[in-house]
């Protein structure tokens, strides 16, 4: 079966999430020498979660979907997957595997190894998330690529030095674990919104503020362990309709924190034009790594 061989290609650079021992893939699960095991879900991925913890809801991983759907994000897909192939090493050679950390329900990592695969034959593309419902609707849609629930804040479920390169769209990081996992000179890219993300809609509906002076706060927490060698902005204009304007209002933190008033305010706007602004920072992994 495919998914099978999915498994067993990945389960070699997989690690316990209990001790850090290598995985191998045995009668269904993952199971560590030290018996420790996890299941394959039916659609294909594995939860390596030690304790159940919040994450993105099915409402918002719905929303998600729908929205990037509808081509909105292409721009931003495109964006990485050109960078990354850029950045990779001259000479690179499969297996290469490819990181998304924080995949959500798996756009950006399915394009991206589609993007890749002409150029590079043995190619795995794995993602991670928190969210067991955005993981699960991701196996279901992308088949060959590998899917594991796991807190990006702890410790990675991988071996050293595995990763070719890996992305991280608007979702946590976790520098030292990225430099582990990574490859020397590999190409980390992490993308943020820029302050102008969204503002028509922010001021609209009283959403969430962009963090002031993100772009340097990241740029000096990844200083140690990598370099930065490009920076790229994308900025264009959305027109959206109730429904697109709902999606993208639930699809993000603002879920969290609608007040009363800005869901009245959300119900009342039938259409609206906003501006999108990301920042892509192309890190580089330094050659050598010093804790």
């Amino acid at each position: 079966m495919e998914d099978t061989m999915v498994l067993t290609n990945v389960a070699e650079v997989l690690a316990c999430p209990v001790c850090t021992l290598p995985l191998a893939f045995q009668q269904g699960a993952l199971r560590c020498e030290h018996a420790h095991s996890f299941d394959v879900a039916k659609e294909g991925y594995v939860n390596l979660l030690r304790k159940k913890l919040p994450g993105d809801t099915k409402e918002m991983v719905v929303a998600r979907r729908a929205f990037f759907d509808q081509g909105y994000y292409v721009p931003v897909s495109d964006l990485l997957n050109g960078l990354l192939q850029k950045h990779l090493p001259a000479g690179t050679k499969g297996p290469v595997r490819i990181l998304d950390a924080g995949c959500g329900e798996g756009y950006y990592l399915a394009r991206l190894q589609e993007s890749l695969a002409s150029e590079y034959g043995q190619l795995q593309g794995l993602g991670i998330d928190i969210s067991k419902d955005a993981i699960r609707m991701a196996a279901r849609r992308y088949p060959d690529a590998f899917f594991l629930v796991a807190n990006l804040k702890e410790a990675l479920p991988l071996a050293d030095q595995v990763l070719a390169g890996m992305v991280n769209t608007f979702a946590p990081r976790n520098v030292a674990e990225y430099a582990r996992v990574l490859q020397p000179g590999a190409p980390l890219l992490i993308v943020i919104p820029g302050p102008r993300h969204l503002e028509e809609l922010r001021h609209s509906l009283h959403l969430l503020n962009i963090e002031e002076n993100k772009q340097q706060h990241v740029i000096e927490q990844f200083s140690g362990s990598f370099d930065l060698v490009a920076t790229r902005s994308l900025t264009y204009k959305l027109d959206l309709q109730q429904a697109e304007i709902a999606q993208i209002v639930v699809m993000t933190p603002n879920y969290w924190h609608q007040s009363a008033e800005s869901r009245t305010r959300l119900a009342e706007l039938a259409a609206l034009a906003t501006t999108v602004d990301f920042v892509c920072l192309v890190f580089q992994r330094k050659l050598s790594v010093t804790n």
